[in-house]
């Protein structure tokens, strides 16, 4: 093999190797996404995939709405702005700095029905019944207890409301949609729907 070639090799298996670890690590302790990693110009124009998964997620006017680990605002601004007339969007992420780059960006496109909150999925923010949808977009993998964070969201969900969780591989978070289900239903979800293939796939359950 040439040298550039074991190169390329090595570079590859380091990614590799990193992604695992990193799956590892965010098993026993949180390890969401950097805010460094956020681009520098958050929100507005959501690219085809993150357009693709609002699309899944059947925002209405009117709704209350979580997105659970919003980051920067990629999905939660475009959300927000569906929403209206009437509807508000609650986002929830645990990093401060997130928290700070989404209020800005949500500034700049004039959400004003959009609340930014800092704090753990798995911990009590809302009181019971809040919200009609709860989403999670490659951030599942993220929560070190996500049997509590799942009983939190089916808490603050109302009777017939939706939580959505979408995963996309090779995210080093990545959750197959075996897991997925399994974790939803011990909490009390029933499944509604799922769209995508196994790399690519936003998931639908229901509170009866």
């Amino acid at each position: 093999m040439s040298l550039v070639g074991r190169v390329v090799l090595s570079a590859a298996a380091a990614v590799v190797a990193a992604g695992i670890a990193w799956r590892y690590a965010s098993r026993r302790r949180l390890l969401p996404c950097p805010a460094w990693m956020a681009p520098a110009g958050p929100g507005e124009q959501p690219g085809w995939l993150a357009a693709s998964t609002l699309q899944r997620l059947g925002l209405r006017p009117g709704m209350r709405v979580l997105e659970v680990g919003a980051g920067w605002g990629r999905l939660a601004i475009p959300a927000a702005r569906r929403i209206l007339p009437g509807g508000e969007l609650t986002a929830l992420d645990v990093q401060p700095r997130m928290i700070e780059r989404l209020k800005e960006g949500a500034a700049r496109a004039g959400s004003s029905n959009l609340t930014a909150v800092i704090g753990e999925a798995s911990e009590s923010h809302f009181p019971p019944e809040s919200f009609d949808l709860v989403y999670l977009c490659t951030v599942l993998g993220e929560i070190p207890h996500r049997e509590a964070a799942m009983r939190q969201f089916h808490s603050v969900l109302r009777r017939g409301g939706k939580l959505s969780i979408t995963e996309i591989f090779p995210d080093p978070h990545y959750q197959p949609r075996a897991t997925v289900r399994r974790l939803a239903s011990a909490a009390g979800f029933q499944p509604e729907e799922t769209h995508g293939s196994w790399y690519c796939f936003t998931s639908t359950f229901v509170k009866r």
